[in-house]
């Protein structure tokens, strides 16, 4: 249920000088998909808690009461020290109160759960959430618990069946969908892909299970290497000897022993799976793996143990495997995600390489064809100082060319 209810300014004058006015209740996003400074959250719980006040068995109005409140405590260090004693806390025993064992309660401890719960620790309210799930649930949420399930029961047929339902509602911009999908076809059969995040490879994920489309591939999403239940899970499918971890002794290594522990994870999986193994572009900020043996194929990098010709394989990627010409089109949704922008803006870089490659190589007639793709994709996606930047090397590029 979507409404929509005017409100004034928070009488109280504290509020006032810490959180905006908000016009409107709005339904509370994933940042991925459109942040919010976090006043604004702040504004929307004072707002959504008035919905809350007036009809306290609304579970849309909790959900975004939970929603709000947690992004703004977030984004302010608002947690403190004991998140126990949090705001965010507060809403949660005030919906158990309110609404025992409803969808709505499930769903938020799923994302926030006190330390004394422990049925919520285990991952008990993920299963019962799915369970009590509505058939017009919020396809965040859907999506949420399918990536939850994910963690913590890697096997379960269930995460297939509702990434099925959540790529038939839409819920992936398209523009994420398609980029996703170069990367996959661009892999060797039987690849190990890491990413850093739920929100980097569940896109991946739903297009393998909604399509059928590369189930050789395994995606790893790297936060869930924490977990002794995908590890399992991962080393079973692997078919390989599990490796011990001890992750007490790697938090006496210092602040960035998480950094050390992906590492060690991801050359275990490599070396004792003997598969071909693929990162996203930004793994090398969340661990430490040795330069050396990485090489860029364009969307992706790569491990590889001897040095190769990645510039063949990147050429080759653009010109035979990668769908591009999406990128030259206008939106079919211009509302989409903010992720995208930043997705579209890795294609910029991986073009801007390739373009004057090609040119000089003597292949105009496909330079020429990526570089429109290119000039189309730099108006569309970058911003600031950042699209002048672009501006002036398109310029540049197309003087180099003749104006072709």
């Amino acid at each position: 249920m979507t409404i929509l209810l005017m409100i004034g300014l928070a009488a109280s004058a504290q509020e006032t000088t810490s959180i905006t006015c908000a016009t409107k209740l709005e339904t509370i996003e994933t940042f991925a998909a459109n942040y919010h400074d976090p006043e604004w959250y702040g504004a929307q719980a004072l707002a959504w808690q008035k919905v809350v006040d007036e009809q306290p068995a609304d579970e849309w109005a909790w959900r975004n009461l939970f929603r709000a409140t947690y992004y703004h405590e977030q984004f302010t260090d608002g947690f403190g020290n004991d998140h126990d004693q949090s705001k965010t806390a507060d809403v949660l025993r005030k919906m158990e109160a309110m609404l025992p064992d409803s969808y709505v309660l499930n769903l938020s401890k799923g994302r926030f759960c006190l330390s004394s719960d422990s049925a919520a620790l285990r991952g008990d309210n993920i299963f019962r959430a799915i369970e009590l799930m509505p058939e017009d649930a919020n396809c965040e949420d859907v999506d949420y618990l399918t990536c939850r399930l994910w963690l913590i029961d890697p096997e379960n047929s269930k995460i297939a069946e509702l990434n099925k339902r959540i790529y038939k509602q839409g819920y992936f911009p398209e523009r994420i969908l398609r980029y996703n999908w170069n990367m996959l076809q661009s892999m060797e059969p039987n690849a190990l892909y890491f990413a850093n995040g739920d929100n980097i490879t569940k896109p991946m994920k739903m297009l393998q299970d909604a399509l059928d489309l590369r189930l050789d591939v395994a995606v790893i999403p790297m936060s869930f290497l924490y977990s002794d239940k995908f590890r399992e899970a991962l080393f079973r499918r692997l078919d390989i000897k599990p490796m011990k971890v001890d992750l007490a002794e790697y938090a006496k290594r210092g602040d960035d022993w998480g950094k050390q522990f992906y590492a060690d994870m991801m050359t275990y999986l490599i070396h004792e799976s003997k598969r071909p193994a693929y990162f996203f572009t930004d793994v090398l900020t969340d661990a430490n793996l040795n330069t050396d043996s990485i090489y860029n194929e364009g969307l992706l990098l790569k491990w590889s143990d001897h040095q190769y010709d990645n510039f063949a394989v990147a050429m080759h990627n653009v010109k035979e495997v990668y769908h591009l010409d999406y990128l030259a089109e206008p939106d079919l949704h211009p509302n989409t995600w903010e992720a995208s922008d930043r997705l579209d803006l890795s294609n910029v870089f991986l073009l801007s390489n390739l373009v004057p490659k090609l040119w000089k190589k003597g292949d105009t007639s496909e330079s020429n064809h990526l570089y429109k793709i290119l000039e189309q994709c730099i108006n569309r996606c970058a911003k600031g100082e950042q699209h002048k930047m672009l501006q002036q090397y398109l310029q540049k590029e197309s003087q180099s060319r003749g104006d072709q």
